[in-house]
């Protein structure tokens, strides 16, 4: 008997619908990413450079105001720091050391001069001298005076003496009781006497203005005499170097005890009272400088407001000396030489289109930016107008709204077009 082939049979089972969709989806998903590589690809083909998004800081432009300023360094300075000098030549002797704190009208140092020392008694000594020549010439001049007086006044008694006797021999002559030369005698006596008494009273006058004018000649010469001697007065005063102002010795610029000529630079006093910001600015910023020009100074991370106090006329190795005033308050803390940073506000621009400012602005000379469209940026040319400290004006090139590249694109320099990736 021959058997069948049935044990031989396999019964196959039918293939479940759910392994056909997982293969369904594992195709569509390997489709979908080739689709996507695809396109990456293309987009990285069509910019020339792909960059980390992270690695970039973007900013969007907007409508507002840009102060212009200049951010200057500089070190503090005293805004009065007086130098004194010897008045005259001889020893120094000093009183306070440099960085002593002093008070107005304090001795510092003294100077030793015999000359100045002895020139003040000469004058004084000359004065003196001629102050009793003025009174005794007062006490000569009133002599002379009652003898002057003295004359005048017997002579108007001799006067009236003549004029009774010639009334009396007149009324005799009438009675004839003398004769007409004894008459004409007594009227010869009376012109005699009229002239000694006219010659009197001009004798008198006459000493009493020579007296006037050797008076006012002896005062005026002790009054040019009393000039020379507070002139040499001072001088010795001038001696004792007193403090000008209230603050600190700086330096000294003599040994103690050193001969020194007049004129000659003793010390420097450093008034605490004020104090300026010494700052160098570029050349190119001169012209736009003024004085009261407002300012900003920096310290201990606040910031003061100020302004230009000065502007050197000279330029020195392209730059220009200015000193910042604090205009109010001044910090508590600052010192002599401490370095201090500022902001010379030049101008305020209203209302214009402004983007932060970032390293962009070096990178190419702020003539063109990189423009971020989704995750592309591409560069476009630019004009950059008013820079500030936080803010640069843009006159021409995007618009308020546009997202752009504002950090540091010199790595870009041979792109036009960045591949932003996340």
């Amino acid at each position: 008997m021959i058997r069948d082939t049935a044990g031989q049979d396999v019964i196959l089972q039918p293939k479940s619908k759910s392994r056909y969709g997982m293969y369904a989806a594992v195709a569509l998903l390997v489709v979908v990413l080739i689709v996507m590589l695809v396109q990456r690809w293309q987009r990285a083909a069509a910019t020339d450079m792909t960059v980390p998004r992270a690695s970039v800081q973007i900013a969007t432009v907007s409508t507002g105001d840009v102060l212009r300023d200049l951010s200057v360094q500089g070190k503090v300075v005293a805004a009065n720091s007086p130098t004194l000098y010897s008045t005259a030549q001889g020893i120094v002797t000093y009183e306070v050391k440099a960085g002593d704190r002093v008070k107005s009208g304090q001795l510092l140092a003294q100077l030793d001069s015999p000359q100045t020392t002895s020139q003040l008694k000469q004058q004084q000594a000359t004065l003196a001298q001629l102050q009793g020549e003025l009174e005794q010439h007062r006490i000569k001049a009133q002599r002379d005076l009652l003898e002057k007086q003295q004359a005048q006044d017997l002579a108007e008694v001799d006067l009236n003496a003549a004029k009774r006797e010639l009334q009396r021999n007149a009324d005799a002559r009438q009675d004839k009781v003398i004769s007409d030369r004894d008459y004409q005698r007594s009227k010869d006596e009376l012109a005699r006497a009229e002239v000694v008494f006219k010659q009197s009273e001009a004798s008198l006058e006459l000493a009493r203005q020579s007296i006037r004018y050797e008076e006012e000649t002896l005062a005026q010469q002790i009054k040019a005499q009393q000039l020379l001697v507070a002139e040499w007065q001072r001088q010795a005063d001038n001696l004792q170097v007193l403090s000008p102002v209230d603050g600190m010795v700086g330096s000294l610029a003599e040994a103690q005890k050193a001969a020194v000529p007049a004129y000659q630079p003793l010390l420097t006093v450093v008034d605490l009272s004020g104090y300026e910001v010494e700052v160098m600015v570029p050349e190119s910023y001169a012209n736009e400088l003024a004085l009261s020009m407002p300012v900003e100074i920096a310290s201990d991370g606040r910031q003061y407001p100020g302004q230009i106090a000065a502007i050197s006329p000279e330029i020195t190795n392209g730059q220009v000396v200015a000193r910042l005033r604090f205009s109010a308050e001044t910090p508590a803390q600052i010192r002599q030489n401490q370095r201090l940073s500022g902001r010379i506000l030049l101008e305020n621009r209203l209302q214009v289109v402004r983007v932060d400012r970032g390293s962009f602005v070096d990178s190419d000379n702020g003539r063109s930016v990189f423009v971020v469209e989704g995750n592309q940026a591409r560069r476009v040319p630019l004009t950059l107008g008013a820079s500030g400290f936080k803010y640069v004006e843009i006159t021409s090139g995007v618009k308020p709204g546009q997202q752009v590249i504002v950090s540091d694109t010199s790595r870009f320099k041979t792109a036009d077009s960045l591949l932003l990736t996340d």
